[in-house]
């Protein structure tokens, strides 16, 4: 359980970092060299840790998950890119944030891709209230 807390807090602190630097490089790259250069260092690096670490098992379906997550992480890269440099990091990451956590927990709900179903009226007020946060940051 701790090491799950260090590498959520760690993933959010690198999430805004990531978010503040890629706006900045947007606004002179523009979006699409952007997310070609990012995605191709994201690609590297993982691909050398991989073959090291983890010494992956190759099947079909793990190859098509893993290119969907690698066109869905071009996608969010280039518009948190484009929004944060519009509005700002924290009005973008609320509205990303507000929206990552509706999702999760439809997709928890109904145990999509593998996960067990999980759902409870606590996790969705606790959703609610975060949104309610995330909505004042948007607002002012």
């Amino acid at each position: 359980m701790r090491s799950t807390l260090i590498l959520a807090v760690l993933a959010g602190l690198c999430v805004a970092v990531q978010t503040s630097l890629t706006g900045a490089a947007q606004r002179t790259l523009g979006p699409l060299v952007l997310v070609a250069i990012s995605g191709l260092t994201t690609g590297v690096f993982a691909l050398l840790i991989s073959f090291v670490v983890a010494k992956p098992e190759f099947t079909g379906r793990a190859v098509g998950y893993a290119v969907a997550s690698g066109l869905l992480g071009a996608v969010i890269v280039g518009s948190i890119a484009v929004a944060a440099g519009q509005a700002g990091v924290a009005r973008a990451l609320s509205l990303v944030i507000a929206t990552q956590l509706i999702v999760g927990l439809v997709l928890d709900a109904f145990g999509v891709f593998g996960a067990g179903a999980d759902f409870s009226v606590l996790k969705a007020l606790g959703v609610v209230l975060i949104i309610a946060g995330g909505a004042l940051v948007v607002s002012f």
